[in-house]
């Protein structure tokens, strides 16, 4: 029923620990004759490719990995491991990240109960490689949500995709409707998640949070100057939605994550002038994008400050 995807690089230490968690827990749930493990190696220069080896003998898990003899990128490897797998489902993880026992049970349930789900779409909590949580869960601690397929599921859920951890998606045809469009972002998965939202019922599980480790080293990709918005905007260009549609995509993902532009406060007035800048004009935003969020923002900022003001 299920293909757990797993990209990894680099990481042999975190991909063993993850692979441990998930024996745990298969075995626990009884769902070894339901669930592939496949992992693409991308070229790790570690003992990631040794490690897989051993675990895969010791272990009675559904364990396919391929190793790639050099680093295709983080785009081609993820698209590698969609077109391997046969099942009905994916779940994407980081080799970092952690499911738990509820998470994969629930969504377990959910598959077999309601074949018309496209996607489930998980909450996260950051933490560190000791376990430690480091903030609260990027979403409010709620019960599950289902959303019929349309706009505005898209417009609620889409933004939540860029977190790949946990992410489930029906498999038929989510390679082909990528390329088909020629998606071509770091962020792929608000895509997957985005398209998915217009096809099918959509579960949101706000109530059982993935674990997301904060890297300890630099990631092999960076946001830029810009925050990665014009990456990410590429995904909404791509979709088949209306232009007002799309508007109203784009400005509530810097809605809900202002944090895009905040991040260059730290680093002087100039940088945080620029990401400003190249965020409102951004190439992949649209025109009434590019003249509202410019306003926008020292609005928000505004109706902050009064609200500070009346407490």
């Amino acid at each position: 029923m299920l293909s757990i995807l797993i990209p990894t690089y680099n990481r042999s230490e975190f991909l063993l620990k993850n692979l441990n968690i998930l024996f745990d827990i298969i075995k626990k749930a009884g769902f070894s004759d339901e669930i592939t493990i496949i992992i693409s190696n991308n070229g790790s220069p570690d003992d990631t490719q040794e490690v897989i080896e051993n675990f895969s003998k010791t272990h009675d898990l559904n364990i396919v990995a391929y190793e790639q003899k050099e680093n295709l990128g983080v785009k081609t490897n993820v698209l590698f491991l969609l077109e391997k797998c046969t099942d009905e489902y994916v779940m994407f993880l980081g080799d970092d990240d952690y499911i738990s026992y509820e998470y994969l049970t629930e969504c377990m349930d959910i598959l077999r109960r309601d074949k018309s789900t496209y996607a489930i779409i998980p909450n996260f909590v950051p933490v560190s490689v000791n376990d430690e949580i480091l903030g609260p869960p990027r979403d409010k601690m709620d019960q599950i949500k289902c959303f019929e397929p349309g706009f505005k599921t898209l417009l609620i859920n889409s933004f939540k995709g860029h977190q790949l951890s946990g992410l489930t998606l029906k498999r038929e045809g989510l390679r082909e409707v990528y390329l088909e469009h020629k998606v071509d972002n770091l962020y792929q998965f608000i895509y997957f998640a985005s398209i998915w939202c217009l096809k099918g019922t959509v579960y949101n599980l706000s109530n059982l949070p993935v674990k997301v480790t904060q890297p300890v080293k630099k990631k092999d990709w960076g946001y830029g100057d810009d925050g990665s918005v014009n990456e990410i905007f590429d995904n909404y260009k791509k979709l088949p939605v209306n232009y007002f549609q799309r508007f109203a995509l784009e400005l509530y993902f810097m809605h809900k994550n202002l944090i895009r532009l905040t991040m260059y406060k730290s680093q002087g007035t100039a940088k945080y002038l620029k990401a400003f800048y190249k965020i409102s004009f951004a190439k992949n935003a649209t025109t009434l994008f590019s003249i509202v969020y410019p306003f926008y923002v020292p609005a928000r900022w505004a109706i902050s400050s009064l609200k500070r003001v009346i407490k």
